[in-house]
């Protein structure tokens, strides 16, 4: 049977099996949205499917950097940074389990970015539980303390990203930023 748990911001779409407990917790402090999904099943098992899915507009949002790797108009990552043409940040969304890539695509119809991080979709674990977190931050804010706030919520995380990729970012004489990742 087919649920959807909502919040405030973000709607999660699920296949509900019996025994299996799914808490979606969102807090906001200081416009960074932290959204925390926890499922939990009574006997070790494979997880139902799951889809995060919400919708932002498409405001003031010119450039545009992910963590992964882009196909034509749809994006899949663990990270999505939108900023405007100054390289300020606009929306930028991170997820703690670099696992299941969240996929970005712009709605041009609606004029809206359309998000979805699907889970469980092909997996062949057993699991007692499961717990991730997003992070989306709406701050105006820089692109280099955007990053190293981000570099400082993986730590917390436990996730060591520096042994995933090699980054650099620059900005050029028109105040472009750019961010070079290689895997």
């Amino acid at each position: 049977m087919k649920e959807v748990i909502a919040t405030p911001y973000i709607n999660l779409e699920i296949n509900k099996e019996p025994g299996v407990h799914v808490v979606l917790d969102e807090t906001k402090k200081a416009g960074v949205y932290f959204i925390k999904l926890t499922v939990k099943s009574v006997k070790k098992r494979i997880l139902p499917k799951m889809a995060l899915k919400w919708s932002v507009p498409l405001l003031d949002i010119q450039l545009y950097k992910s963590l992964q790797t882009s196909k034509g108009d749809v994006s899949a990552s663990f990270v999505h940074c939108f900023m405007n043409k100054n390289g300020s940040n606009r929306y930028t969304i991170a997820c703690s389990d670099i696992r299941h890539p969240i996929l970005c695509a712009p709605n041009w119809k609606e004029m809206c970015l359309d998000v979805e991080m699907t889970l469980f979709s092909e997996s062949t674990w057993s699991l007692h539980s499961y717990e991730t977190e997003l992070r989306v931050d709406t701050r105006m804010v820089e692109t280099e303390e955007l990053f190293k706030d981000l570099a400082k919520w993986y730590e917390r995380k436990e996730i060591n990203l520096a042994s995933a990729f090699e980054h650099a970012t620059a900005i050029d004489e028109k105040g472009n930023v750019s961010l070079d990742i290689r895997w």
